[in-house]
């Protein structure tokens, strides 16, 4: 069976993980090991049989907000960055530049009791 998509769910960032954190990058380097290894082992956790190796994605990023308040998406996005390496530490794909993973729907909904991070990862052929 080819694998065609692949969703993981991982925990809602850290305020550690917003690019409006004006603290030392060391407060931080931990929080992004964390996120990095969890979407990593995730990643390899959802392949039932074997990992494929797509050589181009499309990333969706469906966002759980724990409440209604206005958030930037594009800040959203950026704080799953090391989930996104974690990604390509998996052996998924190959590297995270434009030439081989896209951006592509952004949703936010709210949560409120449970808030997470919903990553659907989509095969591409061109």
């Amino acid at each position: 069976v080819l694998m065609r998509s692949l969703t993981i769910d991982l925990p809602w960032p850290v305020p550690a993980l917003h690019s409006h954190n004006k603290g030392h990058w060391r407060s931080k380097v931990v929080e992004v090991r964390k996120l990095r290894d969890l979407a990593m082992f995730a990643v390899r956790q959802a392949c039932p049989v074997a990992l494929p190796r797509w050589e181009l994605a499309t990333i969706d990023y469906l966002f759980y907000c724990p409440d209604n308040r206005r958030r930037d998406q594009a800040n959203l996005i950026q704080a799953m960055k090391p989930a996104v390496d974690g990604i390509v530490d998996s052996g998924l794909i190959p590297d995270d530049c434009w030439q081989v993973l896209s951006i592509g729907k952004v949703v936010c909904v709210v949560v409120p009791k449970n808030p997470f991070v919903s990553l659907q990862i989509r095969k591409r052929t061109s």
